[in-house]
């Protein structure tokens, strides 16, 4: 009999991203309060656990950041979602009613609209890469409308968005064309801060420089650190997640079936989507004081990680299919937006883009084909998709049953 495999969880691993799904299992079953000695950290993978780490912010305080690498890098600018309650209360009201059902809806016309731009410059050319010249572009002209960030800006601020994200194999060290990213779109909204403090351009950057709470206009740093949020979080995880969705789909043709043959279950396949491939893997937390969970003691000050992605297809949740991509799954209550104080206050914007991107994909080019032999992932430690995802479809003005064997973007 060969000894048992030693079960070794780490994050940054590059051979890991390809399918993470058997480690959660394992750790699920064997470890679900697993450590790992050498980058010093414990690992929640049940549903119950996850759940009840993002519902209680003490002991799981998010205070020393949500991602693991973070946790030692002291940063200048107060995020809302490094904060805790209360002061995470008082930042999560003053932009809140940007996210608000009727904002979103109020939002939807004009994100249609966008896709549609994007899809016409494709859709008769049989070919195209969905991420560089759909979900990449999409979901940032989202976002950075929302802001009041011109259009002539958008595709410079994607680039240095994407950087920040990017990791090296098996390194929690932040890579200096990371940490240039950062500073780049740190820079351009230190810029532009000035500006908008005399009332310049539009949009919520605007409102957030010259809104006043409790008789104090926010600090530079305060403003800063929203538009660095919402940039990255409003945009990464919204193109990972619509690409990752059609990746999943042209892998399992009978839930995309399902999709052509009624549009309405679109909204259906988003959360299925979200709950079986999440964009987000793991959120980091530190804990406030000793707890006891598993067998294992986690002392105060630890770093814990949310496994997000183990959470989401646990059988003790989600049942016997757990791991099986299904649209017509009943709703349940996944947690890839997380839970509780700092359930993500952009879900309802993410969901409705995710909407109306598939849909009208499968208006448009319902046809199309993944090259899965030339798909580039993305390599993070919590985000998870494509860097280039090739498709052929047929062609605007092509007979039915005729498509054009092309790929590229």
């Amino acid at each position: 009999m060969s000894p048992p495999r030693v079960l070794e969880y780490n994050p940054y691993a590059f051979a890991l991203h390809e399918d993470p799904y058997e480690i959660y299992r394992r750790l699920r079953d064997e470890q679900p309060a697993y450590w790992n000695p050498d980058l010093q950290f414990w690992a929640l993978s049940r549903f119950e656990d996850v759940h009840a780490g993002f519902r209680d912010s003490v002991p799981y305080s998010s205070a020393n950041g949500i991602a693991l690498e973070a946790r030692r890098q002291k940063s200048a600018l107060p995020m809302m979602i490094t904060l805790d309650p209360p002061e995470h209360t008082v930042m999560r009201k003053l932009v809140s009613r940007v996210f608000t059902p009727r904002g979103v809806a109020d939002m939807e016309t004009e994100a249609r609209q966008i896709v549609n731009t994007y899809l016409d410059r494709v859709a008769e050319t049989g070919a195209c890469d969905i991420v560089t010249d759909l979900t990449g572009p999409f979901p940032m002209d989202v976002i950075s409308a929302v802001l009041g960030v011109p259009e002539s800006d958008r595709p410079m601020l994607r680039t240095h968005a994407d950087r920040i994200l990017v990791r090296e194999d098996g390194s929690m060290k932040i890579p200096p064309d990371a940490l240039e990213g950062f500073a780049a779109l740190l820079g351009y909204f230190a810029d532009e801060l000035p500006r908008r403090r005399e009332g310049g351009g539009s949009g919520l950057v605007t409102d957030l420089a010259r809104i006043e709470v409790d008789g104090r206009r926010l600090t530079d740093d305060e403003v800063l650190g929203f538009c660095l949020l919402f940039i990255i979080a409003g945009h990464e995880t919204t193109t990972k997640m619509v690409a990752n969705a059609i990746e999943l789909l042209s892998r399992h043709p009978d839930e995309r079936a399902k999709l052509i043959a009624d549009p309405a279950r679109v909204a259906d396949c988003v959360e299925e989507v979200l709950r079986f491939h999440n964009s987000t893997q793991y959120m980091h937390r530190t804990l406030t004081r000793d707890v006891e969970l598993h067998g294992a003691t986690m002392h105060a000050g630890d770093s814990v990680l949310l496994l997000i992605g183990s959470a989401n297809r646990d059988e003790r949740e989600f049942g016997p299919t757990a791991a099986t991509f299904d649209i017509s799954r009943p709703p349940g209550r996944h947690i890839a937006f997380g839970y509780g104080p700092h359930f993500c206050l952009g879900a309802g914007l993410a969901r409705m883009e995710g909407r109306v991107a598939l849909e009208e994909i499968h208006r448009r080019i319902p046809d199309y084909e993944v090259d899965h032999e030339r798909k580039v992932r993305f390599h993070s430690g919590n985000v998870t998709g494509w860097t280039q995802l090739p498709v052929r479809f047929t062609p605007t003005g092509t007979p039915p049953g005729v498509v054009e064997r092309r790929t590229g973007g």
